[in-house]
């Protein structure tokens, strides 16, 4: 087996806090306003908030629907998660083990910094996938009102 990739997005939030940038990872009514990458939108979003709970993400696109599923394998509030990151749909082509996301916030000077380090890609090429989809989500959150 390859080395998986392992690659990682780092964003600052002027005026968001900690807590504010955790409860948009996990609050069911706010996820569809930020996670999803025009012109994609994210159109069902169930969210189990808690350490061990489940999520699931329904994006619907111009290719179809696309699915993510995983579990919260760590939750800390105001801090940072990891979940893992089962995508089923058209593209990337589905795989069968999932991906890890890792969400870490911290406070800064007016306001907060997010790096999220996204592991077990196959290769770079579905790094370039995702990276390009988390920036800007990434941006879509900063423009949000929380």
């Amino acid at each position: 087996m390859t080395d998986a990739i392992v690659a990682t997005v780092e964003h600052r939030f002027a005026g968001k806090t900690p807590d504010q940038l955790f409860r948009a990872w996990i609050d069911p009514a706010l996820l569809p306003q930020w996670l999803a990458p025009d012109p994609y939108d994210l159109v069902h979003a169930e969210v189990e908030a808690a350490p061990g709970g489940h999520y699931r993400h329904d994006i619907v696109g111009p290719d179809g629907r696309h699915v993510v599923i995983g579990e919260f394998l760590r939750f800390d509030p105001g801090r940072g998660l990891r979940k893992s990151w089962n995508y089923r749909g058209p593209n990337p082509a589905p795989r069968p083990e999932p991906t890890f996301v890792d969400v870490t916030i911290e406070p800064e000077e007016g306001g907060s910094r997010l790096v999220l380090t996204h592991s077990g890609l196959r290769d770079q090429a579905e790094w370039n996938h995702y990276d390009g989809g988390w920036r800007v989500c990434f941006d879509r959150l900063d423009k949000l009102s929380l």
